[in-house]
């Protein structure tokens, strides 16, 4: 009696679970449908511009060669979804959707590491009702959840029919082998995220699983009963749908043959394999047939795929490692357009559990077979959930060769077949183990997975779609800036901030700028952020809407202030691997002219004044990717320190001329910084005779792109001053020395340490030269 009782109470225990984990996987779908942004899911925009051809009563679209319409990127697809969501929205007006359709023409795609433009579309940050094109889009959204919920249930009744045989041995669980896969598929982040998008992917992942499902409960009902003609019937019709929602479909096909012969096996009489035939083609025929034919007759092409190659992009090289680990991190969970990534450790880790787990299989497959005849039964379901997924495997990998689309929701019709037998080699190690830690370790990969969901949805996704929030007053460290952009519609650059630490190439160097508006703003203008040389050269540019794209112009309200920070990347350093110190070029464009060339809009002071040059308002200091190759073993020594900041560590100089030459000559200074000067200096090199009259000398300071005040410990600096040579024969000195530059001369900076050298009044004598008769 006790035994018999505990039964019914582990199946209610179970049924609660099952719903709670159903119910989780719903209510986390339904935040991500709210918290993503209009058309902010891949190729999202396309598949509901197909819902709205339909639902406006045109008939299915036909693409036409170089003819772009909204749909054209999925207009050849099966239409089952398509027509399904459109019947549901035909009575909304959906005339608003050009309002929504504004794509970010700065949008990051396919680049996760890139820090800003996320948004796909212009207005993501702004808010939308739910009504009209909004609402027509998550009514498509919400049935994709409820097909994502449907591939749920399916999911659990596949698992209970592969782990049949495993009720038993995992009694004492708090879960069952079968919720735990359920757990497993409820719990990938990227399958909530496509579950919650307007896309035939979520049909397609239904209605293949509905297939394997009853694929499934044939091959286990065959071991003890005839298959009935209706029961050939509805597989014949769950294959149509799944091939009238998504080419991928037809993958089922050779799995029913497989499924045919097992039970044909099973039955011991291949007649089977004909009185199958019928039934099972004739429905599908009957519901997918006729689209496959009107391609044929459209486009010389069953299945279609020639159009959507030639809009979706055609494959010209060979698949890439950067691509292989797009399709993984985009299988777990990698939201946008590709461009929003969970912390990178999530996907080594679940790539590490997956390892784990389908290393098992074999074992598990082998000592299974050791296990009494009475629970054979389950055995053919692995063996046919087994042969989806190579056939999916192998589907995807000439899908991958064929078009430029890595992406891991491709590959989550077969999510049934991965998922049990992921579970079933997981299980085989787990069984090992003490029985109190295995459901835990079992379940440890879902629970980090749903924390990766709620940590996109409260961190990732507002810091990709969400406006900037309006600062108070401007902060102390900001320097002040009197610019405004434009004419009729005036932007305010009122502060910035740039650091004033060393970079060089490679480096990103944030610079934060503090925007306003004291009207509202009609257009929607692009800023930019140049970094210029000595020969007004980029070296470094970024170019965005502002809010690092999420909050363009025309959505400012006047009177706020924005800080927006930009990390502008510096592409290369300076010519001679010398130090710089680049020009910070800030401006708008307006796109409108854009195609014209890309000027920028003009700038002037709020009193009106016009800003002619630039505006350059700050400087970047950009150290050399190496310290200038000099030999100083091949130059004359020298050692004498200006400052206790500047040393003069070597000299070159022609030690002697011939009397007659007007060619100038060249004299070269190597200065080292042993701190961080104070000042601006400039240098002066100059000629004495022995009387010591000055004959010849040139005073400029050391490096024009780069001003002593940004010097510090470590900088070498090679300075060249020419000299015109002296008219009369004899012994002359070189002296060389510092003094500010503001000065004209009069403050020269004091010799600290003349390292043996005759030193006087500020200056060094750096050699003697002759001049020969």
């Amino acid at each position: 009696m006790e035994a018999t009782a505990q039964v019914p109470r582990a199946h209610r225990y179970e049924r609660l679970l099952l719903i709670a984990i159903w119910g989780l996987f719903l209510g986390i779908g339904c935040w991500y449908s709210l918290a993503t942004p209009p058309f902010e899911t891949p190729d999202e925009v396309y598949h509901y511009a197909f819902v709205r051809h339909l639902a406006q009563g045109n008939p299915l679209p036909v693409q036409q060669a170089e003819v772009e319409e909204a749909w054209s990127h999925e207009g050849s697809q099966a239409p089952l979804y398509y027509w399904l969501v459109g019947r549901l929205t035909a009575g909304i007006d959906q005339s608003d959707f050009a309002q929504l359709n504004v794509p970010n023409p700065r949008a990051n795609i396919g680049d996760p590491l890139f820090p800003g433009n996320k948004n796909f579309m212009l207005y993501s940050a702004a808010m939308r009702p739910l009504q009209g094109t909004n609402l027509a889009l998550h009514i498509g959204r919400w049935v994709s959840l409820a097909l994502g919920g449907l591939t749920l249930w399916l999911i659990y009744r596949i698992a209970q029919l592969a782990f049949a045989d495993y009720a038993q041995k995992t009694h004492s669980w708090p879960v069952s082998l079968p919720l735990l896969t359920v757990a497993w598929v409820a719990a990938i982040p990227q399958f909530t995220f496509i579950s919650a998008a307007c896309s035939n992917d979520s049909m397609v992942i239904a209605t293949s699983t509905a297939t394997i499902y009853w694929l499934a409960r044939l091959v286990t009902k065959a071991t003890t009963k005839p298959i009935t003609f209706f029961e050939w019937a509805v597989l014949g019709s769950l294959l149509g749908f799944a091939a009238l929602s998504k080419l991928q479909g037809l993958g089922l096909l050779p799995l029913v043959g497989i499924a045919t012969l097992i039970i044909a096996r099973q039955r011991r009489d291949w007649r089977v394999l004909l009185q199958s035939a019928l039934p099972i083609a004739l429905p599908a025929l009957l519901l997918a047939g006729w689209w496959y034919w009107r391609n044929y007759t459209l486009y010389g092409d069953w299945f279609g795929v020639s159009h959507l190659l030639s809009n979706n992009g055609l494959r010209e090289d060979d698949l890439s490692w950067g691509e292989v680990r797009g399709f993984r991190y985009s299988f777990w969970g990698l939201f946008g357009w590709f461009n929003i990534l969970l912390p990178t450790w999530v996907y080594p880790f679940l790539d590490g559990v997956t390892l784990i787990a389908l290393a098992g299989v074999p074992f598990a497959w082998v000592t299974n077979r050791q296990r009494v005849s009475e629970t054979q039964s389950a055995q053919p379901v692995r063996v046919l959930l087994l042969g989806w997924l190579l056939i999916s495997v192998a589907l995807l990998v000439y899908w991958l060769n064929q078009a430029t689309s890595s992406q891991g929701r491709l590959f989550f019709p077969a999510l049934s077949a991965f998922a049990v037998l992921l579970l079933f080699g997981l299980y085989g190690w787990l069984r090992y183990l003490p029985q109190r830690v295995q459901p835990l370790l079992g379940a440890m990969a879902p629970l980090v997975m749903v924390g990766c969901s709620l940590y996109a949805l409260t961190v990732l996704f507002p810091a990709s779609y969400g406006a900037p929030r309006a600062i108070t007053a401007l902060p102390p460290s900001a320097q002040a800036i009197d610019v405004v952009y434009g004419d009729s519609d005036k932007l305010y650059l009122l502060a910035l901030e740039i650091p004033t630490d060393r970079f060089r190439a490679g480096d990103r160097v944030p610079v934060t700028l503090y925007l306003q508006a004291k009207a509202p703003i009609s257009a929607d203008y692009q800023l930019f952020i140049q970094f210029l040389d000595e020969d007004r050269l980029e070296i470094g540019n970024l170019t965005t809407h502002p809010g690092w794209g999420r909050n363009p112009t025309s959505l400012w309200e006047p009177g706020a202030i924005y800080a927006d920070q930009y990390p502008v990347l510096i592409q290369r350093a300076s010519k001679g691997n010398l130090p710089l110190l680049a020009k910070v070029y800030i401006g708008f464009v307006d796109p409108a002219t854009e195609e014209s060339g890309r000027f920028p809009i003009p700038a002037q002071t709020t009193d009106g004044t016009p800003i002619t040059e630039g505006p350059f308002l700050g400087n970047v200091a950009i150290s050399p990717a190496q310290p200038p190759s000099v030999d100083l073993a091949q130059l004359n020594p020298n050692g004498a320190h200006f400052g206790n900041v500047i040393q003069l560590a070597a000299v070159d100089y022609p030690p002697e001329l011939t009397l007659g030459s007007t060619e100038p000559f060249t004299v070269t200074l190597v200065w080292e910084a042993s701190g961080t000067p104070a000042t601006d200096y400039a240098a002066f090199v100059h000629l004495l005779d022995n009387a010591q009259n000055r004959v010849s000398g040139f005073d400029q300071v050391p490096l024009e792109q780069f001003p002593t005040r940004y010097w510090r410990a470590g900088d070498r600096i090679i300075s060249q001053f020419v000299l015109t040579p002296p008219t009369t024969a004899g012994e002359f000195t070189l002296w060389a020395g510092l003094y500010e530059a503001d000065s004209g001369g009069t403050l020269l900076l004091p010799i600290t340490n003349d390292a043996g050298q005759t030193t006087g009044d500020g200056r060094v004598r750096i050699g003697t030269m002759t001049m020969q008769p």
